[in-house]
């Protein structure tokens, strides 16, 4: 095959990935053409033959036909709209009134343990879809949480209000989205009953009851009638939709469309930094391993620019020296 028919075949195979032909059947955007691109990129490279989007070994940019191709595909897709941050009040809302049955007082619980730690979603709950499985994260299991008192651990075995009556609690996250695996995150317990080593008290102990091993998932619910439910990535959107709602989110500018499981992880780096933590205690606790954490940080929030203005309008002489 020529230079030529290799590069028409291959442009050919992103217009089809662009259009949904090869994939879920949805138009997808820019990075995923350029992800699908590199796969195929890196198939011929394992086979000891050259880079089929480059004319020579040592190049740098992509041939011209696909760096314009990407190009249109970027000027053609929306600008993007990240989720946003929702208030500590809301988070506050789901965890106290998402309790219409067992499976969404666990709902709840795990709302509140997801701001708290700054989870993914995936490393609580379970994929909605089934057959869909994810590659690297490991959702937290009940031999992953560790409760201590005193310096002591607590047995998972304990009665709940031992449970909850521990100062602090452990979470270990076996492997990330990230590929970092062994990570450990420990929280303190507040005061009053939005708290993260309460809500983690109250999954473990059901838990332990319902499921002899300890490898059951943190986001499996146990009814005393035996009967076992999963919480997957969908059960937390709708909550925190319903909190939005339930906390008048609408009237302050929020819309539907724009809150999700990411506002809940956005919420948690966004009150650590208005709380003024630095960025270095923000990435440890998120996990973050470079200032990709500040797309959590949104302009959206007026409380990053109070007293800018103000300072702005301040009169100051300065000596140009250019």
């Amino acid at each position: 095959m020529s230079k030529e028919q290799r590069d028409d075949a291959l442009l050919a195979f992103a217009v089809l990935v662009r259009e949904g032909h090869i994939g879920n059947g949805r138009q997808v955007g820019v990075q995923s053409v350029e992800k699908a691109l590199r796969h195929v990129a890196q198939k011929f490279v394992l086979d000891r033959k050259f880079d089929p989007r480059r004319s020579n070994a040592g190049q740098r940019d992509l041939d011209l036909p696909f760096k314009r191709l990407l190009k249109s595909y970027k000027d053609a897709d929306p600008v993007p709209r990240p989720k946003l941050a929702i208030p500590v009040s809301t988070v506050k809302r789901i965890a106290e009134g998402y309790n219409m049955s067992d499976h969404h007082s666990a709902v709840g619980d795990l709302v509140t343990i997801g701001f708290f730690f700054l989870l993914r979603v995936g490393e609580y709950t379970d994929p909605y879809r089934r057959g869909r499985s994810r590659k690297r994260t490991i959702p937290l299991r009940r031999k992953d949480i560790k409760f201590w008192k005193d310096g002591n651990l607590l047995p998972h075995n304990s009665p709940l209000h031992v449970l909850e009556s521990a100062d602090s609690a452990t979470i270990c996250l076996e492997n990330q989205k990230n590929g970092r695996k062994g990570s450990s995150v420990h929280h303190k317990a507040t005061t009053g009953a939005f708290c993260p080593v309460k809500a983690l008290a109250r999954r473990v102990f059901n838990i332990f009851w319902g499921s002899n091993s300890d490898e059951a998932r943190l986001g499996h619910v146990y009814r005393a009638d035996g009967t076992m439910s999963k919480v997957a990535d969908r059960d937390i959107n709708i909550a925190i939709r319903w909190g939005a709602l339930a906390d008048g989110l609408l009237a302050r500018g929020y819309t539907l469309d724009r809150v999700s499981s990411h506002s809940l992880r956005a919420a948690g780096a966004m009150a650590l930094k208005l709380n003024g933590c630095s960025t270095e205690t923000i990435m440890r606790l998120g996990r973050w391993t470079s200032l990709t954490y500040m797309t959590y940080i949104h302009t959206q929030i007026g409380a990053l620019s109070e007293g800018m203005s103000e300072l702005m309008a301040t009169d100051i002489v300065f000596q140009n020296v250019g």
